[in-house]
Formats: C-alpha cells, structure tokens, sequence
C-alpha cells in the first residue's frame, strides 16, 4: 500500500490536534492537581556532600579564630572560673547568630542542621580557647 506524504501528514495533524475546549477543560484541572501533589510529596533535597563538608570547614575555622580572639581577651582582661567560660558562651552564641544571618537565616541549606552550625564549632575551638585564656591570663598577669 502507498500512501502520499500528504495523507500522512494530515492523519499526524488529525491525532495531535486539541480536543475541544470543554473536554480539555474536564481532564486538565484534576490532572495538575494530581501533578502537583504528585511533585510535592516526591520533592527531593539534593544535598552535596563536598559543598557541606566545605561549609563545615570553613564554620570550623571562623570558630577556631572567634576561640582565639575569645582566649586572648579573657586572658588580658583577667577573666578566671566561670566568667571566663561564660564569656566563651556568649562569644559562640554571637558568632553563631552571625553564621546563621550569614546563611539567611536558613541554615538547613547550607548545613546538615543546626546543630552543626554552633555545637561543632564551639567544640571545635574549645581546647584553642582554653590554651589562649590560660597563656594570656599567664603573660599579662603572673609575668
């Protein structure tokens, strides 16, 4: 059997063509609704591992340079016992509230959560705080 080019394309033309505008009506709002339910509870968080452990890194160093700073000014100002840890506390807390308005006060999206945001880099420059605390307080009050 030989068909023309013409048949062809004017049996493509008839099977593409849009339903009438009533029936596309009927089918294509419930459609979207099941679509958009569909995409929103198979939404996916893409995270990257290498951008994450980037951000940690780099959070890790800020609090690693805020325990110096920190270390440095307790120990000059001759901060001992509870103050000195307070004032460690507070130091963190800001630095943290900083980390975060940096982030756009989403950190989610940049860290794997909160808590890694300010517990990690306060654990991280706890001993650097205690050495520069304890080194200054020696310079400048027992020398």
């Amino acid at each position: 059997v030989r068909t023309s080019t013409r048949a062809v394309a004017r049996s493509v033309r008839a099977s593409t063509e849009a339903p009438p505008r009533e029936h596309r009506r009927q089918h294509t709002r419930p459609r979207r609704e099941q679509m958009s339910a569909q995409s929103a509870s198979k939404k996916l968080i893409v995270i990257d591992p290498e951008k994450v452990a980037n951000n940690a890194k780099v959070n890790g160093v800020v609090f690693q340079f805020l325990a110096i700073v920190a270390g440095i000014v307790c120990g000059c100002l001759g901060l001992t016992d509870l103050k000195g840890f307070a004032a460690f506390g507070i130091a963190n807390v800001a630095i943290g509230g900083a980390v975060v308005a940096k982030c756009g006060f989403k950190p989610s999206k940049y860290f794997i959560g909160i808590d890694k945001v300010v517990v990690d880099g306060a654990s991280l420059g706890f001993g650097t705080f205690v050495l520069f605390w304890t080194l200054f307080y020696n310079i400048c009050h027992l020398f």
